[in-house]
């Protein structure tokens, strides 16, 4: 065969060779990509996070000086004895689990219940209390209801708002009036999804009217309720219109905001997972009870929750602008229905993990609760300085049942009966 035919034949087949090993990376990433672009639950908040990326909002270095974590949990062990006896083995098992976990001050790490009033349990919500009184969390509020008049919901929420007071949640004076944190059910806020799961457009100002001060239902992937806005604390104001949250004003230092605070969790994409690929495999929205970013539940915890992830939650970024060196970062779980994983090893994982995280980078770990996330955004909308620790309570005090204990009192009640997530 002529020299030159034989080098002709040679590039063709090199040139194929690189053409099909080109075609096996590129078209699987391309075919999931639009998959993910005409996923219409994920093109509500991808432009605001390709912007991001685009900006280099998400580029971080050494900026972040403190970190805050907080854990929101559905906290849904349902009614009756059984639920009583698994609600007090959860917390049981908890306990050890807050012990020995510390943040940089050298304080334990503390839960956020937000517990049902479709579920509530007197007998549960008085373990809480002796739970928040132990120094081990607090209690907010969670609802999952479907309401036709707005009237309706305004008179079902005060009536479950008083039950929270009996036992010392929600106020700092037996006569205060409710202020609280708000997880929506069904992550519905606003009617964002099918009436079922709401029904009440009016729902951000009836919230505000009766001691809401911040929600921290978000993020909500893979459900048309996910706001546009993400990875940035801000205000709603509320419209006529279903889903008045989707954007709204941002949290910025030296301007005071108004309106109901959402305080959201990471999400973003984790370019190092393996699982790129697998179309939204590796999309972390920072959730404590499942396996985002795995196609099977994991050999190790240490495995799914690894400090390539907590550098993730860093760089996106959540806190108020201009105090770029505050960032927040809120997990979210559904603790009760993913006891084994959460407490079998789970949890034990994320928190180690972000204890090496924060040790490696010098960053001072701080482990919060929602009220406490909420006091802090105000501290820096205010541009207050020094130890952010001396601003935990600054605008809403702790809970009366860390201070006092309370027992076995119950409350009469006839509460609907919806359940979700």
């Amino acid at each position: 065969m002529p020299r030159a035919r034989f080098w002709r034949r040679k590039k063709f087949w090199f040139r194929l060779t690189a053409a099909l090993i080109v075609a096996a990376i590129a078209l699987p990433g391309l075919w999931i990509g639009l998959k993910i672009i005409k996923n219409p639950q994920t093109r509500v908040w991808l432009p605001n996070y390709a912007r991001d990326l685009v900006s280099l909002r998400y580029a971080r270095g050494d900026r972040t000086e403190h970190m805050f974590v907080l854990l929101c949990d559905h906290w849904e062990p349902g009614r009756g004895e059984p639920a009583v006896l698994a609600a007090e083995d959860w917390l049981s098992r908890f306990k050890p689990i807050a012990a020995r976990h510390r943040d940089s001050n050298g304080h334990p790490f503390r839960y956020s219940w937000f517990y049902p009033i479709d579920g509530f349990e007197p007998a549960i919500a008085a373990a809480l209390a002796r739970a928040a009184h132990a120094g081990l969390g607090e209690i907010e509020v969670h609802w999952h209801h479907s309401h036709d008049s707005s009237t309706a919901f305004e008179s079902d929420l005060r009536t479950g708002l008083e039950w929270f007071k009996a036992v010392g949640a929600l106020v700092a004076q037996p006569d205060d009036e409710p202020r609280f944190c708000f997880v929506h059910g069904n992550w519905a806020l606003d009617n964002s999804r099918a009436p079922k799961d709401c029904g009440v457009d009016d729902e951000i100002t009836i919230l505000l009217r009766n001691g809401c001060y911040a929600d921290l239902t978000f993020p909500s992937f893979g459900f048309l309720s996910q706001p546009a806005t993400i990875n940035r604390i801000y205000y709603a104001q509320d419209t006529p219109a279903a889903k008045s949250y989707d954007t709204g004003i941002i949290a910025r230092e030296d301007t005071e905001g108004t309106g109901l605070m959402i305080i959201p969790g990471p999400l973003g994409v984790n370019f190092r997972n393996l699982l790129l690929c697998f179309e939204t495999a590796a999309i972390d929205d920072a959730e404590g009870s499942g396996f985002a970013g795995k196609l099977r539940q994991p050999s190790s915890y240490e495995d799914y929750f690894n400090t390539s992830r907590v550098a993730l939650w860093n760089n996106l970024g959540i806190g108020v602008e201009g105090r770029r060196e505050w960032v927040f970062v809120k997990l979210h779980a559904h603790g009760l229905q993913h006891h084994e994983i959460l407490l079998g090893g789970e949890l034990d994982a994320a928190l180690t993990a972000i204890e090496r995280f924060c040790r490696d980078h010098d960053i001072v770990l701080h482990y919060i609760v929602a009220r406490e996330a909420y006091n802090l955004v105000k501290a820096a909308e205010r541009g207050l300085d020094g130890p952010p620790e001396g601003y935990f309570d600054l605008v809403i005090p702790p809970p009366l049942n860390t201070v006092e204990l309370f027992g076995e009192d119950t409350v009469a009640h006839d509460s609907p009966t919806t359940t979700g997530s």
